[in-house]
């Protein structure tokens, strides 16, 4: 016959209490910190952004940044006519070398967490390689500088930042930064989908606009167009007040507009945040 064992009744009631216990823990909390969830098919069809319209997105203040030295960056995102009300909680994965010397072409991943802090699930993830600046304009007056620049040229125009846009390991798409034309400096994106296929063009915007040239006195609209060349959505650089020049903060405000797509809405949101990097953060 097969043995029987018998457990007192205090101790089996102890162990039936641990295993439910285990049963109803929340698996967020087996999960080490900064780990992304894989989500459900059900979660992936649902909208990041609550469907919101619009959302303004707020860079938190460093204090090592009025010191000269490049953060991580940290963003906070909440309806727009409700800045306190966060639900999406942004923060930057980079190195500390990459960002003091080389800022805009630093490679780095940005994870998106739900909820007010990082403590929260990995909903959206964004990273970008370490990729070749592309040479200003006037330096190209300069014969002499020719041997130099022309091969940086050639380098940057096949170097281009891309910014690779995931849901856990699923790949929603990415957002390139074209290289300018000659002479004609201008800030655009191109938003793709994960075959390749271009499904926006963020901008063009001219680099002299008023509200990059002085971030204080202006806003700075960029609109976001399908293929057809109409307006879909906005990104839009809020004009900066004194507290948030001087402390090297950003705040901009995306208008999703006629994207409906939550895929799509994910792809727009990530555009904003490459502009913000590559044309809106204030180096040293």
């Amino acid at each position: 016959l097969d043995s029987v064992i018998v457990l007192p009744a205090s101790r089996a009631h102890i162990m039936a209490n641990q295993f439910a216990v285990q049963e109803l823990k929340p698996p967020t909390q087996n999960m080490m910190e900064g780990q992304a969830l894989l989500p459900t098919a059900e979660q992936s069809d649902a909208d990041l952004f609550r469907n919101l319209k619009t959302v303004l997105v707020k860079q938190e203040f460093a204090m090592a940044e009025l010191c000269g030295i490049e953060v991580k960056n940290r963003y906070r995102v909440s309806p727009e006519d409700k800045p306190g009300g966060t639900f999406l909680y942004a923060k930057e994965q980079s190195e500390c070398c990459e960002r003091i010397c080389c800022s805009p072409c630093r490679a780095l991943t940005m994870n998106i967490y739900a909820g007010t802090d990082e403590k929260g699930p990995i909903v959206l993830t964004m990273s970008k390689k370490t990729h070749c600046p592309m040479v200003p304009c006037p330096v190209l007056l300069a014969p002499h500088l020719w041997p130099l620049t022309c091969p940086w040229i050639c380098i940057a125009a096949n170097d281009l930042p891309e910014l690779t846009v995931r849901i856990g390991e699923r790949v929603l798409g990415s957002i390139v930064d074209p290289p300018w034309p000659l002479f004609k400096c201008t800030a655009n994106a191109l938003i793709r989908d994960a075959a390749g296929h271009t499904l926006y063009q963020v901008g063009p915007t001219s680099l002299c606009h008023c509200g990059l040239v002085c971030a204080c006195c202006n806003d700075m609209a960029v609109p976001v167009c399908n293929n057809a060349g109409v307006a879909v959505a906005t990104i839009t650089r809020k004009s900066l007040t004194c507290a948030e020049l001087c402390g090297k903060m950003n705040r901009f405000v995306v208008d999703f507009g006629s994207v409906s797509d939550p895929d799509e809405r994910a792809l727009v949101f990530a555009a904003a945040m490459l502009f913000d990097l590559q044309y809106w953060e204030q180096n040293q």
